[in-house]
């Protein structure tokens, strides 16, 4: 049992929050959940955040507040907890491997942009006048990623017709899908998942470029109480068993990650801070 801290040994749960479902699927959140709680000899609770991809404001903290102990959540947020005066929250150095063959065994993710299959774009470029959606600004995939390759050629949002927050990736691709948006940038994981459920729908999309590869999503720890779980989470995702309840989602190991690897997503965010491309048209 894990020990040391009075919210661990006080009969109250590790509350673990996802911020990454329904886009990734909650099955994948709730198995490692539960294997953490199995591994700690610790009672668990599963939280989802689905409005954001993790926060970016003080109140949405929730580490700050106490009510989340370990979280799933995407690069942006993570960049801004763990940037002092906020620093709430510490990486677990063991990140998940998704079965993407573009990653090569790396806990790296890709932005496919995905438009309808008739469409008629073949590369990000086509994409002048396009209505492109986002799934939220906390997001590296759908939104920090598009405006850094935006930035990159020297142009903001009113390159697309309209850029317009839709509040998740499986939005995105409803709305593609009947017409009204034409592209956005979704995450790899979440694409590959909404195909194996959706085959039918599928084959009216296509992937037609790609962004990336990105520091995958992280798993933290709420400052306070990283003494005590930092190295018994580590040692849980490490576990073989851990994998044989994470692969039918996707996920075929964990591998190390440490705080340089989110930097190229902390030097994408100030570059884009306060610029014209950080302002959706």
């Amino acid at each position: 049992m894990v020990t040391g801290h009075p919210n661990l040994s006080s009969g109250r749960p590790l509350v673990v929050t996802t911020w990454l479902s329904p886009g990734l699927p909650l099955g994948l959140f709730q198995a490692i959940t539960d294997h953490l709680g199995e591994a700690l000899a610790v009672r668990t609770e599963l939280t989802v955040e689905s409005k954001i991809s993790g926060p970016l404001k003080p109140e949405d903290d929730r580490f700050t507040l106490g009510s989340t102990d370990v979280g799933f959540l995407c690069p942006p947020a993570y960049v801004w907890l763990r940037t002092p005066p906020v620093d709430s929250v510490r990486l677990v150095p063991l990140a998940p491997v998704h079965d993407d063959p573009r990653n090569d065994g790396r806990p790296v993710y890709f932005s496919d942009i995905v438009v309808r299959h008739d469409a008629p774009f073949d590369r990000f470029d086509d994409l002048a006048g396009a209505r492109f959606g986002y799934n939220d600004s906390s997001s590296l995939s759908g939104h920090l990623s598009v405006l850094s390759r935006l930035a990159e050629d020297g142009l903001d949002p009113h390159f697309f017709g309209t850029f317009e927050r839709v509040g998740g990736h499986r939005d995105a691709l409803e709305r593609i899908l009947d017409g009204r948006l034409d592209a956005a940038a979704i995450d790899a994981n979440v694409w590959r998942t909404w195909k194996a459920d959706n085959p039918r729908s599928a084959r009216g999309l296509r992937s037609t470029d790609a962004l990336g590869p990105h520091p995958v999503q992280p798993v933290v720890v709420r400052t306070e109480l990283a003494d005590v779980l930092l190295e018994p989470i580590g040692a849980a995702l490490s576990a073989p068993s851990l994998i044989e309840r994470t692969r039918p989602y996707g996920v075929v190991g964990f591998a190390p990650i440490a705080d340089a690897d989110f930097d190229v997503v902390a030097a994408k965010a100030r570059l884009l801070a306060g610029s014209a491309a950080a302002t959706p048209a």
